[in-house]
């Protein structure tokens, strides 16, 4: 790993630690809170339900779209959740992020639900990412892996700030 790419995801990973929040939020579509229309268009674009990792494997031109019952709402204080990928973007150029974290932000919710951990979260969210990647990019060349060592800084700073 370069000096640069180090540097990067050390500044990330405490920028995460400094404001990673354990508190659990409430994201059941409301009238107030609707189902955000982006979402749904996109899981009408890309039907169906997520793909298991070794699927994604076998196929290079997945991907992992937002689920239609994910709930867009910054307003879910004091949670970082039910906004894509909250202070980071949403996605690498080609790239779509919004799809693995909303995901990844239901999968915590799930986990806070049943009183278990995040690292199987975290760990979907970083297969997630890179199969977006891989959809993007094809799977291969410098901008395919500079999203690979991207869909790796987000996974750094999630899990560090989720312990």
């Amino acid at each position: 790993m370069n000096k640069t790419r180090a540097a990067v995801i050390a500044a990330l990973l405490l920028f995460f630690a400094i404001i990673g929040d354990g508190a659990v939020a409430n994201a059941t579509p409301t009238e107030q809170y609707p189902v955000d229309p982006a979402a749904q268009a996109a899981s009408q674009v890309y039907p169906g339900p997520p793909l298991s990792a070794q699927t994604r494997s076998l196929q290079r031109a997945a991907f992992v779209s937002v689920p239609s019952n994910y709930v867009y709402n910054v307003n879910l204080a004091p949670v970082a959740r039910h906004d894509y990928c909250t202070s980071s973007p949403d996605s690498y150029f080609s790239a779509d992020f919004r799809g693995p974290c909303a995901r990844h932000d239901l999968c915590y919710d799930a986990a806070d639900r049943a009183g278990t951990n995040y690292s199987a979260c975290n760990s979907a969210l970083r297969t997630d990412l890179i199969t977006n990647c891989a959809y993007a990019y094809g799977g291969s060349g410098a901008s395919y892996q500079t999203c690979v060592a991207t869909a790796d800084v987000y996974y750094a700073a999630v899990t560090v700030a989720h312990l």
